[in-house]
């Protein structure tokens, strides 16, 4: 729930008690004087959820580019699959990995090389479904986790995603390892494991995308 809403809640319950305890002024001038508090009160509330919304995007999502953080991303994938296993519905990950970006550092320096992975992390986030979920796992490494998506859809995806790059981004492609829920792993730590192995598999011969067979 939003933070904002929690903390003016809280503000009109505050405000509720204290009236049930003290009561209403009888006096005009009084009344106005608590009608001012209150009005300030949830004021108070709603900027403090705000802030608290704020802390949040700042814990869950990286600085970068926006995305899930690593943490995060993983805690989503947790409970994912604990739902998919109730719903009886698969779930793919998608590991993925920029391939030369190191030289691409090297040769146009670190803000260049900043300003790629903001343009990759749109991409990604672009070419996947309101339902899906982006993350960064660590440097230039993301992750995409496709809910109600088998590995052939999850493979439409991730060529969608590696043409783009092809043509958007100068010199750069990625490799990609591709494992699904429930058929090449029973847990989320093994499919981040399968699919971790399978991305660098793919990085042996660059932009080149493995999926899991068993």
């Amino acid at each position: 729930m939003d933070s904002r809403w929690i903390g003016m809640g809280v503000s009109c319950f505050i405000i509720w008690i204290w009236l049930i305890v003290c009561g209403l002024p009888d006096e005009q001038s009084a009344m106005r004087c608590v009608v001012l508090v209150a009005i300030i009160q949830m004021a108070a509330g709603y900027s403090l959820g705000i802030y608290v919304n704020r802390l949040r995007q700042m814990a869950y999502h990286d600085s970068l580019t926006g995305v899930l953080v690593n943490r995060r991303f993983l805690d989503r994938l947790i409970r994912e699959i604990r739902q998919a296993k109730n719903q009886h519905y698969p779930i793919t990950l998608l590991f993925i990995d920029l391939d030369n970006f190191k030289k691409f550092n090297d040769c146009h320096g670190h803000m260049e090389g900043d300003r790629l992975l903001c343009q990759f992390a749109s991409i990604l986030q672009a070419n996947v479904r309101n339902q899906d979920t982006v993350g960064r796992w660590g440097g230039e490494e993301f992750v995409v986790l496709l809910k109600h998506a088998d590995t052939n859809e999850a493979l439409a995806i991730g060529k969608r995603i590696q043409e783009q790059v092809r043509e958007t981004l100068s010199g750069v492609t990625v490799s990609i390892g591709v494992a699904s829920y429930p058929m090449h792993a029973a847990t989320a730590e093994e499919l981040t494991h399968k699919a971790d192995m399978l991305m660098y598999e793919a990085k042996k011969k660059k932009d080149c995308m493995v999926v899991a067979t068993q």
